[in-house]
């Protein structure tokens, strides 16, 4: 019985035993940090990892950047400069016109340079080697079809290479705790309010802060201050702090960049970055552009924190192994079922998807139910948050309760396009059920060739196609058809989305409209149709409804989508639990009203949501109930499964932490029937409206997780101080509840669209 079994100690899958001849390398007390360049597509991991091999026995650490949505550049200089050395691996690229390379490696390329780093450059024969002629570089000319041809000038150039950077200073490898700011001396008192903010959030995170304008004149002293700064904000719109952010490149100091949105060309050009980094990055993602004091906060505090972030250095080879095998794969976990007389397979099967960094679930030796809760319970969310179930059918498979009840629910999953079912076939498979499912006959097979067989097949399986990989060239806004335009307020929200959209695409923006909204693109498979949905993400610089307005229409006459969908967390009201999803059916304008002796809300500005959305969403749950098997569990969703419910929401400008105060009594005695309160939809509908008056069609929804329930007395009061405990519940289930809204929000266009996509046949 499985739950007997969940008992027995695993073996120490990543122990040292369980690598075998792997970790072969040279031991090195201390290995030689530098940073390294490389691609993320899934066709290149053979080529990364045959070099990564390399480094390691030559004893260098590596520090990656792992592929994210956007690009933070101040992020990216500050690894570059806590690394000794530069080191890249550059494969070909025959879409790439004149570089046949990734514009992004010759970025980084081109950074290393400037902070004169040592050089050592692993190219694809193919490639020209004329962008990468930087004085004292090291070159290895590779050929992708025989690497071992170049494995003596290799470990020449490697030994050369640890010469070079083992003695270079790594003293402040990770902070060193400064922080420089050049902004403008001007009367305007919003300066010095932007200058107050800069230097309060620098102080929390514990840096000591440094003004480089008053070391302008000396530019020595400039020079030394900023080197001993781990980073510079400077201020583009104003030619003296460019002129110090241009001294500043040319020594490969790490630059936050901020300009303001409207103001004249920024001067010099070369300060927006090299001319293959402005081909391949948006706009926004060259300069952090702000409008007002929200956006310039919000936007600074986000790059802040990004360039807080602990770098990825792989120190061990199994775990650079397993980093560089992840690349291009989708990271949902694999379900092994199999009865105990397959657990011999089954050890050596879940010992090389670790090695492959494939999640798995398996009873034995991957099991996170916790002691004490009930098999049954977790068993069907376990098998729901999978992507691929595969069970190793024996003689003795359907015999087995445990492995029957497996094998039902994956059924019942695949027949809702939520899971994928791969059976593989060992003697006596066929004394049980009939199999409907293709999958492999792994009979006669050595255990090392079945297992080499499955992780081939879930290789397969988790990987996008490779003419759509995240990274390819990035799109221009109109360059696609787009279904629906997906907008979200915070950070929790977007990535919560960006998670579940298959081949993601970065927007470069356009002269008219650079990417002001961190815009990507991507994909929605739907089993009903040959092609996928098109979607667009957009992140709104700061909330309430004015914003909601601007990343609206910038969205719409951008992209023209066929239906803008609202997607983030909002205040429960009435029965609601939190992690339940709200699907508007109104947005009430709540704020619009008379003043007399009362306020009294004026119903003349809601919107109705488009009904063809909302009820979809009303029956969702019915025909597929396990649409919530996309969310990522933690600890306190456990055991929760959200609720869709429809409704009207009430939209304003404020956050309500008590319903029961004056002004928000009233609002709730006009409009009994509000479930949910937030802050964007409002706007966002207004932008619609505008968009309809101009002859353009677009549909409009808006879907809410519940991250809060306000209740009477949720606000601070009397002599406390600090966040309420509204607010922090509010921050608690942030992430929980911007995940069941995007969960709902994809299903719900994957399973219940009520239209085709605009590519379908």
């Amino acid at each position: 019985m499985r739950p007997l079994e969940t008992v027995v100690a695993s073996p120490a899958i990543g122990s040292a035993g369980a690598w075998g001849s792997l970790d072969q390398g040279h031991a090195h007390a201390t290995r030689v940090p530098v940073y390294f360049s490389h691609s993320y597509r899934r066709e290149d991991r053979e080529v990364n990892d045959y070099f990564w091999r390399a480094f390691y026995d030559a004893g260098f650490s590596l520090t990656v950047d792992p592929a994210t949505p956007s690009l933070h550049t101040t992020r990216l200089e500050l690894m570059m400069a806590r690394s000794v050395g530069f080191a890249t691996v550059v494969p070909f690229r025959e879409a790439e016109e004149r570089y046949q390379c990734s514009p992004f490696i010759l970025y980084e390329y081109g950074l290393a340079a400037q902070a004169h780093q040592p050089l050592l450059v692993l190219r694809d024969r193919r490639v020209p080697p004329r962008y990468f002629r930087a004085a004292g570089t090291l070159e290895v000319e590779y050929d992708l079809a025989v690497l071992d041809r170049c494995s003596a000038d290799l470990d020449h150039k490697l030994a050369s290479f640890h010469a070079m950077t083992v003695g270079r200073n790594t003293e402040f490898r990770f902070r060193k705790g400064k922080v420089g700011i050049a902004l403008a001396a001007r009367e305007d008192p919003t300066t010095e309010g932007r200058r107050r903010f800069l230097e309060d959030a620098l102080d929390k995170e514990g840096n000591e802060v440094v003004d480089l304008v008053a070391r302008d004149g000396d530019p020595s002293r400039l020079a030394q201050t900023a080197d001993s700064c781990d980073f510079v904000i400077v201020d583009l719109d104003d030619p003296r702090t460019s002129r110090i952010a241009d001294f500043l490149l040319g020594r490969g100091t790490p630059l936050l960049k901020l300009a303001r949105r409207g103001t004249s060309p920024i001067v010099p050009e070369r300060l927006l970055g090299s001319a293959s980094l402005r081909r391949a990055a948006a706009a926004d993602e060259l300069v952090t552009y702000w409008s007002d004091t929200d956006e310039f906060e919000s936007r600074v505090r986000l790059q802040i924190r990004e360039a807080a972030a602990i770098r990825t250095e792989l120190i061990d080879l199994p775990t650079g192994h397993r980093y560089f095998r992840s690349l291009g794969r989708e990271a949902r976990p694999v379900f092994i079922s199999n009865a105990d007389p397959a657990n011999d397979l089954a050890r050596d099967l879940t010992q090389a998807l670790y090695l492959e960094n494939i999640p798995f679930f398996h009873y034995r030796f991957q099991n996170p139910i916790g002691w004490g809760e009930r098999w049954n319970d977790q068993l069907d969310r376990i098998v729901a948050a999978s992507k691929v179930f595969i069970p190793l059918i024996d003689d003795s498979y359907w015999t087995r309760e445990y492995c029957q009840k497996e094998y039902d629910i994956a059924v019942k999953l695949e027949k809702e396009g939520s899971l994928t079912i791969v059976p593989m076939l060992l003697s006596g498979y066929d004394s049980g059920r009939e199999i409907p499912y293709q999958g492999s006959d792994l009979r006669n097979r050595s255990r090392q060739e079945q297992t080499h067989i499955i992780v081939s097949r879930l290789d397969d399986l988790l990987s996008p196609p490779e003419a759509s990989v995240t990274g390819s060239r990035p799109i221009e806004p109109g360059q696609i058809p787009v279904d629906v335009a997906i907008i979200t307020i915070l950070k929790e929200e977007y990535e919560a989305v960006y998670r579940l959209l298959k081949r993601p695409r970065r927007v470069t923006g356009s002269p008219e409209m650079g990417n002001q909204h961190a815009w990507v693109t991507g994909e929605i498979d739907a089993p009903d149709f040959d092609v996928p949905y098109t979607a667009v993400l957009a992140m709104s610089p700061r909330p309430g409804s004015n914003a909601a307005v601007i990343v609206t229409k910038n969205t719409l006459q951008s992209f023209d989508p066929r239906c803008v969908l609202v997607v983030g967390i909002a205040g429960g009201l009435g029965d609601l639990r939190l992690g339940d999803v709200v699907v508007a059916d109104r947005i009430c304008a709540y704020e619009y009203g008379k003043i007399g002796a009362q306020f009294l809300p004026r119903h003349d500005l809601d919107s109705p949501t488009d009904a063809s959305i909302y009820s979809a969403a009303k029956t969702l749950a019915e025909r597929h109930p396990r649409w919530f098997n996309e969310l990522e569990r933690s600890q306190q969703t456990r055991h929760h499964a959200p609720r869709i419910v429809v409704g009207h929401v009430a939209s304003g400008d404020k956050v309500v932490d008590d319903p029961a105060n004056d002004f928000f009594a009233s609002v709730v005695r006009s409009r009994p029937s509000v479930l949910a309160v937030e802050m964007e939809g409002a706007g966002a509908a207004t932008a619609i409206q505008d968009v309809r008056d101009m002859q353009r069609g677009a549909t409009f929804g808006m879907i809410r997780g519940i991250s809060d329930l306000p209740h009477q007395g949720g606000a601070t009061s009397g002599r406390q101080s600090g966040p309420s405990a509204q607010s922090q519940t509010r921050d608690s289930w942030k992430v929980p509840a911007s995940a069941a809204a995007a969960a709902a929000a994809v299903q719900l266009i994957r399973l219940s669209w009520p239209r085709p996509p605009r590519r379908a046949r």
